[in-house]
């Protein structure tokens, strides 16, 4: 039987091996020639029983999901040096299984992916992509689009304007002068629209893989294409309805119908499905998990929603989406959902859906004509988006032409929901097999060479490097010290506030505290720097770290001011909002908490946040402290209000980091309640090769400042030890162990001294240096808190204009101000 001699109501499934067809029946099939299939056993029974184990159900969709994780995770593995995201890798996997490669052997074919379950395949590889665009919904922050500047809605609306114009045109060109078979030119129109389209979860999964989420460009490029892509979305769902009316023979009216029906299930969503989401908010106490309850109702609002799309006409996936937008993003729920239900469907569900995609990808049968068509509109939606967004980067925002490039070559990027709709318009007979197959290898090899494109010309740490070196030793003691504090904890916050009160603030040198809240995002895709407006009282739901440090504030009015952010990113990418607040804010020195967390009962490893320290170190603007908390403090009385001496030590081998220690150490030496011991270590035996001139002479101006400033006073001592090697510079430093509360060490040495040779093979941390290390391992039983400083070493000269130190830099402008009501995103 030829296919266009199909009756109605029965459908092609496949082609068999023997050329045979198999339908799929529906109410009043007549004279069909049909394929009876035996059905499959669900268990194998064991290799004991003869039996191949794969000719069951059960151990053949087990064999079919390890298969498939295992062809796209290998894809990715193989792809990630050449910084590919993953989509990449994951398209190629389904090419790769599908019967454009290995699928085309037969007995491969047959016995991975028989006929009789393709079915079940495809049901599970739907029910994995619902699950997935609900997560996505859940992670997207709509709120965006009505904070959005004007940039984004500039950039935006010309993504999605310009590639319109210009490929629906020329498709009409191309279906009137150029030959096409039939299927072709039905598909011409659609490919139009498909190209055209942008997707902000594809935009958001492109940043988040390139780790450029939170980066400037990043945070324009999700807001952009919140909207460029919501427009999309909406127009690709108006086509779809209507080719679904033309389909079952009805006109506008069907069609009015199913619109009118998405419309009201986006109604009734978040008229009567959003009150019960934030009522599970509310029951859930803080620090506490979301009730298994709760889960079980989300489960059935998913399965729900989807089958109320499917029978309005809508597309299964748009009821999840809709719902999953509705999600309070940020909050315990959302955290909780996507924390357990992500690994599982973007990495055991996900394949599935790839492998399916790629079983309809067929290359060996598509025709050159057809892939000339589809490539030639492929090329000009990506050319039409690239000058559509281009043009307003350039003529109206004032965008350099690189980032303006760089943006461009980003809302090109094709992701997961892009391919779910070259899927959907298959399925609708929009367009066609070869259309389809030409499509989905278009989309990885362009994403391929998109995503290699950016991370060559993009790198947001060159705008960290500052023009200026930033250091408190080169810092003036009559102008403001600024200091940029980080906190992800409140257990960290009493140790940094007595640190900030060491630091001896004063009318004549007052000290600008710049507080960021730290807290990695989970829940949502979108990453938000806030900051919060200045009150003169606590905040309407207060923050317990922010509230903190606003009395510390308030306790040191003129001599202290604060001004408080909260960034919410990945830790991945979180050292760049830390590092664009240094620079913005002319810091002098960025004080970060250490990884490890010491107190009276145990100790805490946060070890996420020890890659934060790792990439601040190497990209800061400006000095760096690392605050080691072994619980000297936890308990005790602040600085301010001690009746007793805080006792600060300096261990002093040599080099910058040392001699930025020093620096600090006389800061506070100023302070009432401070005495500083500055304890330097010396060779008992010192050739020439063992240390720098020019270092050498530094360091001893800078002890000859401590001595003539500070000796003679009595609470500043200054004392030499004589160590012959690296062992007795470590039975020094712990004999020393219970002397102070705080010592200040350097973090970078030279490792041919004698007085550190060797100790680089014992490092556990060397984010800490020879010194911190000694004084954070296990083994050094002290519980004093430890500063490790390192000093800004770079300076690409002076300052080309000159800013007042009191001035707002222009990029303050662009940080959103936040009520007391929470936060609010660009």
């Amino acid at each position: 039987m030829a296919d266009d001699q199909l009756v109605p109501g029965v459908e092609l499934l496949t082609t068999p091996k023997n050329g045979s067809y198999a339908y799929r029946f529906g109410m009043k099939p007549k004279n069909v020639t049909a394929i009876c299939i035996p059905q499959p056993h669900t268990n194998a029974g064991g290799l004991y029983l003869y039996r191949n184990p794969l000719r069951a159900t059960t151990p053949l969709y087990l064999f079919q999901l390890a298969f498939a994780s295992l062809l796209t995770s290998g894809c990715n593995f193989i792809l990630k040096p050449f910084s590919q995201v993953t989509i990449v890798g994951q398209i190629m996997g389904g090419i790769i299984g599908g019967p454009s490669f290995i699928g085309r052997i037969d007995a491969f074919a047959d016995m991975v992916f028989p006929i009789s379950i393709i079915h079940l395949l495809e049901t599970l590889s739907s029910f994995g992509i619902m699950f997935y665009l609900f997560l996505l919904g859940v992670k997207m922050d709509y709120g965006m689009i009505r904070s959005s500047g004007s940039k984004a809605w500039l950039i935006g609306f010309s993504t999605y304007l310009f590639p319109i114009l210009l490929t629906v045109p020329v498709s009409l060109i191309l279906k009137r002068y150029i030959k096409m078979d039939h299927e072709l030119e039905t598909s011409v129109q659609c490919l139009a629209l498909l190209v055209s389209s942008t997707s902000f979860h594809s935009v958001a999964c492109f940043l988040e893989d390139l780790k450029l989420l939170n980066s400037e460009l990043g945070r324009l490029a999700m807001s952009s294409s919140m909207i460029s892509g919501g427009l999309s979305y909406t127009t690709l769902i108006f086509a779809f309805s209507a080719r679904q009316s033309q389909l079952n023979g009805d006109g506008f009216g069907v069609w009015l119908c199913i619109i009118m029906s998405g419309i009201a299930q986006i109604i009734f969503t978040r008229v009567a499905i959003k009150p019960i989401l934030i009522w599970m908010v509310k029951q859930t106490p803080e620090g506490q998990p979301v009730k298994e309850f709760h889960h079980c109702i989300i489960f059935l609002l998913v399965l729900g929603s989807s089958l109320i799309s499917e029978i309005t006409g809508m597309h299964g996936f748009f009821g999840p989406m809709v719902l999953g937008l509705e999600v309070p993003e940020g909050s315990p729920l959302a955290f909780t959902l996507v924390d357990r239900l992500d690994f599982f469907f973007s990495f055991v569900m996900l394949p599935i859906y790839f492998i399916v995609c790629g079983g309809r990808t067929n290359l060996t049968r598509v025709t050159p004509h057809t892939c000339l068509v589809v490539e030639l509109m492929s090329l000009l939606g990506f050319l039409s988006k690239f000058i559509g967004t281009i043009l307003p980067c350039v003529f109206l925002c004032d965008m350099f032409l690189r980032d303006a490039i760089t943006l461009s070559l980003i809302l090109n990027s094709i992701g997961i929901l892009d391919i779910h709709f070259y899927t959907s318009a298959n399925q609708l007979k929009f367009i066609d097999n070869q259309c389809f197959s030409v499509l989905n290898t278009t989309a990885m090899f362009i994403t391929g060479i998109v995503s290699h494109l950016v991370s060559t010309l993009y790198d947001p740490s060159t705008r960290y490097m500052a023009y200026k070196r930033r250091t408190i030793q080169h810092s003036s003691r009559k102008l403001k010290l600024r200091l940029l504090v980080c906190v992800h904890q409140e257990e960290q916050v009493p140790n940094i506030i007595n640190l900030l009160e060491m630091s001896n603030p004063t009318r004549e040198s007052p000290i600008a505290v710049y507080l960021l809240h730290l807290i990695e995002l989970v829940g949502r895709a979108t990453p938000l720097l806030v900051a919060h407006q200045p009150f003169k009282h606590f905040d309407h739901r207060p923050t317990p770290i922010i509230n903190a440090f606003r009395m510390y504030e308030r306790n040191n009015l003129s001599i202290v001011t604060l001004q408080p952010f909260t960034s919410i990113a990945p830790y991945a990418t979180m050292h760049n909002d830390i590092c664009t607040l240094a620079l913005d804010k002319r810091a002098s020195l960025i004080i970060l908490p250490f990884h490890r967390q010491w107190n009276t009962d145990h100790t805490k490893d946060i070890s996420k946040f020890r890659s934060v320290n790792l990439r601040v170190l190497d990209k800061a603007p400006c000095s760096v402290g690392i605050i080691i908390d072994r619980g000297a403090w936890c308990g005790t009385k602040s600085v301010l209000g001690s009746w007793s001496l805080f006792r600060v030590g300096v261990f002093f081998i040599g080099g910058a980091d040392d001699r930025e220690a020093v620096a600090y150490a006389m800061r506070m030496s100023e302070h009432p309640n401070v005495t500083v011991t500055l304890v330097r270590f010396l060779p008992l035996q010192m050739t020439i090769n063992d240390y720098d001139p020019n270092e050498r002479r530094m360091d001893n101006d800078m002890i000859n400042e401590f001595k003539v400033s500070k000796v003679g006073s009595e609470k500043a001592l200054y004392k030499e030890e004589m160590v012959l090697d690296s062992v007795c510079t470590c039975s020094g430093i712990r004999s020393m162990e219970n002397s102070f509360d705080l010592i200040l060490v350097g973090r970078r040495h030279e490792e041919n001294s004698p007085m550190v040779y060797g100790l680089n093979d014992w490092m556990d941390y060397p984010e800490l240096g020879f010194l911190g290390d000694i004084l954070a391992s296990e083994d050094f039983t002290g519980k004093v808190s430890t500063l490790v400083i390192q000093q800004h070493s770079w300076a690409a000269g002076e300052e080309s204009s000159r800013h007042s130190e009191d001035s707002p830099s222009r990029q303050d402008s662009f940080l959103p101000q936040v009520s007391p009501n929470g936060l609010k995103g660009y």
